[in-house]
C-alpha cells in the first residue's frame, strides 16, 4: 500500500518542484534585468512572496485530501453488522481488513477509514459496486479460556 501511496505522491512533488524551478529561474531574470534600484528589489520580494504563498497552498492541495464527507452507514442486528461505505478508487484498490473492534477500509487515491465496530466480527460478505462497498460481518466466537 505505501508503494502506491508513494507514486501517487511523486508526480505531484515533482510538479512543486518544477514551479519552484520556475520562480528561482523568474527571480534571477528579475534581478538581472534590475539589478540596480529600489525597483528591482521591490520585484524581487514581491515576486518571492506571491511565490512562497502559492508553493504553500499548492502542497496543502497535495497533501490534504478531504474523505470525511464519504458516506458510511453502519447497522448491527442479533449479531450481524452490515456495512454499506463509499469507497473511492478501483475494486482492484478496494482492501477491507477486520482487526479486533475495528474495521479498515482501503480505496485508491490513498483512501482509509477506520470503522468502530461493536464487537469483534469476522467478514463474511463484501461486494464493490460503482464505488460503493457492501459488506455483512458477523460475531466472533470469543477463544478466551475460563478457568
Amino acid at each position: 500500500m505505501q508503494e502506491r501511496r508513494k507514486q501517487t505522491e511523486i508526480p505531484s512533488m515533482f510538479i512543486l518542484y518544477i514551479i519552484v524551478a520556475l520562480v528561482v529561474i523568474a527571480l534571477a531574470g528579475i534581478l538581472l534585468r534590475f539589478q540596480q534600484g529600489l525597483l528591482g528589489i521591490i520585484l524581487v520580494a514581491l515576486t518571492a512572496g506571491l511565490a512562497f504563498y502559492w508553493i504553500r497552498e499548492l502542497s496543502k492541495t497535495v497533501k490534504k485530501s478531504d474523505w470525511s464527507n464519504l458516506l458510511c452507514e453502519l447497522h448491527e442486528e442479533n449479531g450481524v453488522i452490515s456495512l454499506v461505505a463509499q469507497v473511492p478508487g478501483p475494486a482492484e484498490n478496494v482492501k477491507v481488513e477486520v482487526m479486533g473492534k475495528k474495521l479498515l477500509l482501503r480505496g485508491g487515491l490513498g483512501f482509509r477509514r477506520i470503522v468502530n465496530l461493536p464487537f469483534e466480527a469476522r467478514l463474511t460478505d463484501m461486494r464493490y459496486v460503482n464505488g460503493i462497498l457492501s459488506a455483512k460481518l458477523i460475531r466472533r466466537e470469543s477463544t478466551a479460556k475460563t478457568y
